[in-house]
């Protein structure tokens, strides 16, 4: 059990939300929900207030103390890691313009959300920009526009070339070109986690909070979920843990995750005329074309927060060694910057899966099991409509099975002890391809 690590999300978010308790004694619901950050909350607002059903969700720490409370604060379309073009091959067209839409209604739901529910959470400017780190980037970026209007049907979306990204978006030693998308935006992550338990408590949601599940067996159609002070009994569970999924909870988990670490800094505010010479005059959000990518965007008090994957061993030495690097990289980026340090660091656990997809579904042999899981580090958006998602199929509602978000089940690794050294190579050839390819 921990408190939210030292973030500037922790530190400007204000007080937790009433109505949040430890688990005490024994409990009955007719849903269990395992893990209270965007996908657990989601479907507890959704099972309670539209389902009706008595909703129980169980948090080992504090409510968004993961990847919810943590991340980048980026709310966009995007739905996994497989290319636009290996979607089209494999899936088909249909299904290939299915994925983005669903991308897009993600993005409406949070929207939302946040507007049904009053939801102070900050929200930016819409825009999501994604720039060429380098020349031979550029044209990889004039395609993928093409097939998101000509191909795929996605209007939003726009080449930027070098003299226009500089001219209205950015600067700096490794602009190039870009892509902008209209549908994405930027919000305090931690207030909006708080804004979603709030909402699901106002629902009728019970919230436990700093109530870690160490136990799981069956009592004939019950599922009895034991914490080191309650059990609660509970017909149906939802498993809505992400990258910190634990491996001996369930059988039917292990094995399908795999948690990568991903780093974050913030800088002091920067100055109007630092803002100028970087070009970011809005709070649109970015990224580059690295396969390990970078992703900043400016915060509504002027900092800049400056993020990116790697890093392998959760040491101090190592923690610092990825701090000095994303500070290095931001200096790569705008030489101006030179001297600006970083005044916050932190990092958490994004969760990958083999297939680079999300997965919503039910357990083979056991439909009162379900879970939606691997948003593939862009959560914000996906996690939060999957909990609806999840939610209406545990409630036996008839759900969408057009892509493999539902289609196809959570697939395990191969040799899945190598999940480590997988990752240890995909970070080695990457940075070569980043670097020389």
């Amino acid at each position: 059990m921990s408190t939210h690590v030292d973030s500037y999300w922790a530190a400007t978010a204000g007080p937790e939300p009433d109505g949040i308790r430890t688990l005490e004694g024994d409990r009955r619901a007719e849903v269990a929900i395992i893990g209270g950050g965007y996908t657990g909350l989601a479907a507890a607002y959704r099972l309670a207030g539209t389902h009706g059903l008595d909703t129980v969700v169980i948090e080992a720490n504090a409510i968004g103390w993961g990847a919810s409370g943590r991340n980048g604060g980026f709310a966009n379309i995007t739905l996994g890691k497989v290319a636009l073009e290996d979607r089209i091959r494999r899936w088909g067209i249909e299904a290939a313009r299915r994925s983005i839409a669903v991308g897009v209604e993600a993005l409406e739901t949070v929207r939302e959300l946040i507007a049904r529910e009053h939801i102070a959470c900050d929200p930016g400017q819409d825009g999501y920009v994604l720039v060429a780190h380098r020349a031979s980037a550029v044209a990889d970026l004039q395609d993928r526009a093409r097939l998101y209007r000509e191909v795929l049907g996605y209007p939003h979306v726009e080449f930027l070339d070098r003299a226009r990204l500089r001219e209205d978006y950015l600067h700096g030693a490794e602009a190039f070109g870009a892509i902008r998308a209209r549908d994405a935006i930027g919000l305090h992550p931690l207030k909006y986690v708080r804004g979603l338990a709030a909402a699901a408590h106002r629902r009728g949601a019970t919230l436990a909070a700093h109530s870690p599940v160490v136990g799981w067996r069956r009592e004939g159609a019950d599922h009895m979920l034991v914490t080191p002070r309650g059990v609660v009994r509970a017909r149906r569970v939802v498993m809505a843990t992400n990258g910190y999924t634990p491996e001996g909870l369930h059988p039917f988990f292990r094995g399908r995750v795999l948690p990568a670490t991903s780093n974050i800094v913030v800088t002091r505010p920067l100055t109007s005329a630092e803002w100028r010479d970087v070009g970011m005059l809005t709070t649109q959000v970015y990224a580059d074309t690295r396969k390990l990518l970078f992703y900043w965007r400016r915060l509504p008090d002027d900092r800049l927060l400056f993020g990116g994957r790697a890093g392998l061993t959760d040491t101090p030495s190592g923690q610092r060694r990825c701090r000095e690097r994303l500070e290095a990289h931001i200096i790569a980026k705008w030489p101006v910057l030179r001297g600006v340090a970083s005044e916050y660091f932190w990092s958490g656990k994004v969760c990958l899966s083999y297939d680079l997809m999300p997965h919503v579904g039910t357990v083979d042999s056991d439909p009162s099991v379900a879970y939606a899981l691997a948003y593939q580090g862009s959560g914000v958006a996906m996690s939060t409509y999957c909990g609806g998602l999840v939610a209406d199929l545990l409630a036996g509602k008839d759900v969408p099975r057009d892509t493999p978000l539902t289609a196809a089940p959570l697939p395990r690794f191969p040799l899945p002890l190598l999940r480590p050294a997988y990752l240890a190579g995909a970070y080695v050839l990457y940075g070569v391809k980043d670097r020389w390819g």
